[in-house]
């Protein structure tokens, strides 16, 4: 009769809990962490002009007559427009908004270039008010060149970061399709044919100097 081998109770082993991001076999799983993008949105300056925008739709919504979302229609508006503006729209927008507004409306370079010495302002109802003054127009004349000098240098800036490739001319092609059909036909390529030309016209003066 055999005896069985008396098994060690399970009491008998310490329990080890499983460590935490383990897996069977030993071999431990690490969570995968996905980068949190951070949607970046409009920066102060753009939530700036699109108020200023905005306004300026409204302006020209309320008063077509004088107003214009085309920077190309754009006349020279009255000295203190913004006075009868206010009580006309009642606080739809605030004096600040409102200041802002007109200045964007009279920076653009459009307006600039209509402010010239005797052109009309106009008045809410597209009726003139008032007439340019020759200092009026130096200024405007002054501020149009600083907006001008700093677009053309915004563009020297990004030609020199970016500098435009070299455009090939019908000569440049037409000696490229050559060399490739050169290096086709003979398995030769260009610049071994007329390293070889250049070789026979030196071993060619050679001997005539010596002759």
């Amino acid at each position: 009769m055999r005896l069985r081998k008396a098994s060690r109770p399970a009491t008998d082993r310490p329990v080890r809990e499983p460590r935490a991001g383990s897996q069977a076999g030993g071999l431990e799983v690490r969570k995968a962490t996905l980068p949190t993008l951070a949607l970046q949105g409009p920066s102060a300056r753009q939530k700036r002009s699109q108020a200023a925008a905005a306004a300026i739709a409204l302006l020209a919504e309320t008063f077509p007559q004088c107003f214009s979302v085309y920077q190309e229609r754009r006349r020279p508006l009255k000295i203190g427009i913004h006075l009868d503006i206010e009580p006309a729209l009642d606080g739809v927008i605030t004096p600040a908004e409102l200041h802002r507004a007109l200045g964007f409306y009279c920076s653009k370079p459009f307006y600039l270039d209509h402010a010239r010495k005797g052109a009309q302002r106009l008045d809410l109802n597209g009726k003139p008010a008032g007439t340019v003054t020759a200092d009026e127009e130096a200024h405007a004349k002054a501020t149009l060149s600083r907006i001008r000098a700093k677009k053309e240098a915004r563009t020297a800036a990004a030609k020199a970061q970016n500098p435009a490739a070299k455009r090939l001319s019908l000569a440049d092609l037409k000696a490229a399709a050559l060399a490739r059909k050169t290096d086709a036909q003979y398995g030769v390529s260009q610049e071994e044919i007329n390293h070889a030309q250049n070789a026979a016209t030196r071993r060619s003066g050679r001997v005539e100097a010596k002759g």
